[in-house]
């Protein structure tokens, strides 16, 4: 997966570890517009689910059904495969789920970087690590009770322009993820919406062990 509009963000942010917070199920809007240099206007929106228990957090594109039925068997996607990531404690790892061909595929931590995955719990766990709200000034409350904007200048090499997140302290998580340069041409958004009626169903990763399983090094050519 690419990574997501966190990585606007600026750079030095270290997530440190966080209290634990409450089970999580949501959709994840992700939306960007950039405008090039000629003139071009590129936009991209997907969605994700997320779902959040102790130990464990599941993010899952949301695909259309053609797009689900077609599936490539050959090349295994990253970017469109499910990401299940556990923590025991001590160590995150990650695996991928192709589950239109049932297959789960195990990443050695070597690869991480390749797949987009960081390494990090808190990361995947809060979206926005509450570690990282330090380093952004708090702009005034949200509408909903318990929600809090923050915000941050932000004036690299690679980046110019303010970043906003909506925290949610009820949720431990954020409701919104804004980045907006300067001259208005890069727009990046990350929107989390609860679904809390998905809490009736069980668990994905429960469903894991009728799965197939293969390595990552048997994808590479």
């Amino acid at each position: 997966m690419k990574r997501r509009i966190l990585c606007a963000l600026a750079c030095g942010m270290i997530a440190l570890p966080a209290c634990a917070a409450a089970d999580l199920d949501a959709v994840l809007l992700h939306e960007s517009r950039t405008v090039t240099a000629d003139g071009v206007t590129r936009t991209t929106l997907y969605r994700e689910r997320m779902v959040r228990r102790d130990g464990h957090v599941w993010v899952e594109r949301v695909l259309p059904a053609a797009a689900a039925a077609h599936a490539g068997h050959r090349h295994f996607n990253f970017q469109a495969a499910a990401r299940h990531v556990t923590y025991d404690g001590k160590t995150a790892r990650i695996e991928y789920v192709d589950a239109a061909n049932r297959t789960v595929v195990s990443v050695p931590p070597a690869e991480y970087e390749t797949t987009g995955f960081d390494g990090s719990w808190d990361n995947a766990y809060y979206v926005t690590p509450p570690s990282q709200l330090k380093r952004l000034a708090v702009a005034k409350r949200g509408d909903a009770p318990g929600t809090l904007w923050y915000e941050q200048a932000v004036d690299t090499p690679g980046a110019r322009g303010v970043n906003r997140i909506l925290w949610s302290e009820t949720l431990q998580a954020p409701l919104s993820v804004e980045y907006r340069s300067a001259d208005g041409r890069v727009v990046r958004k990350l929107t989390l919406t609860p679904a809390p009626a998905a809490r009736r169903e069980p668990p994905p990763w429960t469903t894991l062990a009728r799965y197939a399983r293969k390595e990552y090094a048997d994808y590479l050519d």
